[in-house]
């Protein structure tokens, strides 16, 4: 628990906003005793509404409920120091009631902002976490496709080294031995490379799935509410999800998918002048189901629609071409397949299919390929 001040015997946080509200609740109902010369035993419960107001206002029920007994006390001082009768049964029934109604308002407006609180610090640690798989992913992504490319030409430099091997030993005299240790050792150092290299793609590959039964409707509406923090403009959202949408899939993977094409679709409309997005899902076989991302924006590039699943093809002028990539790994590796088509009254629309819970396709071995999850600002392909 944080505490107001560091250090031993400190108040903690969560105890300061009550005991303020006490302080100044009770301030406030005390405040009748210093009007009595005026009111006397006029009004004696003058001022104990609003200090109950405040004190639910600031710290809650139990707050409240102490100053409404303040309250009490200094209406019943006021009225007998007056000479004037104590309050009987029926007074202190109705009191007790408005007491009990400022306090239930306030408890339900502290259970409110702790509620709010618990899921902004959710929504702030999922976010964070999506964050962190995007990055770890991304490197994922590149250092596989780098160690793809980086594999043929060190085999062709082992194998060219292995040649000139044999043709110094052949053909040449007197140096050929120190020319034959020199290219033995360029060849020792390409394979040496290849090792390397064949490790890091073992470990990008070590990936495992958690794969346990989503909603898509819910996965979609978390992505929408995530992609949407600090994107370039506010789209109108229409959902379609027909039947049963519950997916087996690991949730966090699929979020990166979601939230990659969510923004994708939102950098698009930019320019659009009536953005709208449309999100929603039906079954596709016994064992899929099929979802869907459309948009209103200008639509494909042609000379990108071609190439678009591959590694660092990208439409926008500053974006890394991995986020796409990306998102398809994740879904094959899950037993689907995603692809893009243009949408009939133009824009883009984005399908991709996952298992049903319970359906038997089974993911590629419970694991993520070579590539991972896209950042969470991968490219606008739309």
């Amino acid at each position: 628990m944080r505490s107001v001040f560091k250090g031993p015997g400190v108040v903690p946080r969560s105890t300061v906003a009550p005991l303020i509200s006490i302080f100044v609740g009770g301030v406030l109902a005390a405040s009748r005793l210093a009007l009595e010369p005026v009111l006397r035993d006029q009004s004696p419960f003058l001022m104990a509404a609003p200090s109950m107001i405040v004190t639910a206002y600031l710290g809650g029920f139990w707050p409240t409920v102490l100053v409404g007994l303040i309250g009490l006390w200094a209406g019943e001082v006021a009225m007998t120091s007056a000479g004037g009768a104590a309050l009987k049964p029926g007074g202190f029934i109705v009191y007790a009631a408005f007491t009990l109604v400022f306090a239930a308002a306030g408890g339900m407006r502290k259970r409110h902002l702790r509620r709010a609180r618990d899921d902004a610090q959710r929504m702030a640690a999922m976010q964070a976490r999506l964050a962190r798989v995007a990055r770890l992913n991304a490197m994922g992504e590149m250092a596989g496709t780098l160690a793809h490319e980086l594999n043929q030409p060190l085999t062709a430099i082992a194998s060219y080294a292995g040649a000139a091997q044999w043709l110094a030993k052949d053909q040449m005299n007197g140096k050929a031995n120190e020319v034959v240790e020199l290219l033995q050792k360029v060849s020792d150092q390409a394979v040496r490379a290849r090792e390397i290299i064949s490790r890091i793609r073992g470990q990008v590959n070590s990936g495992e799935l958690d794969l346990q039964p989503n909603p898509l409707s819910a996965m979609f509406r978390e992505a929408v509410g995530t992609a949407a923090e600090g994107a370039p403009l506010r789209a109108a959202v229409r959902y379609d999800f027909e039947g049963s949408d519950e997916v087996l899939a690991d949730r966090i993977q699929v979020l990166q998918v979601m939230i990659n094409l969510v923004r994708n679709a939102l950098e698009a409309m930019v320019n659009a002048p009536r953005p709208q997005l449309r999100i929603g899902s039906r079954a596709s076989g016994p064992e899929l189901i099929e979802a869907y991302v459309a948009d209103t924006g200008p639509g494909l590039p042609p000379d990108v629609a071609a190439h678009l699943f591959e590694p660092f093809v990208s439409g926008k002028d500053d974006g890394m071409g991995i986020g796409l990539s990306v998102s398809r790994n994740i879904v094959e590796a899950h037993g689907g397949r995603i692809w893009a088509e243009a949408g009939p009254d133009g824009g883009a629309i984005f399908r991709f299919t996952l298992p049903r819970a319970g359906a038997a396709i089974a993911p590629i071995h419970g694991r993520l390929p070579a590539q991972a999850v896209t950042p969470l600002d991968s490219e606008a392909t739309s």
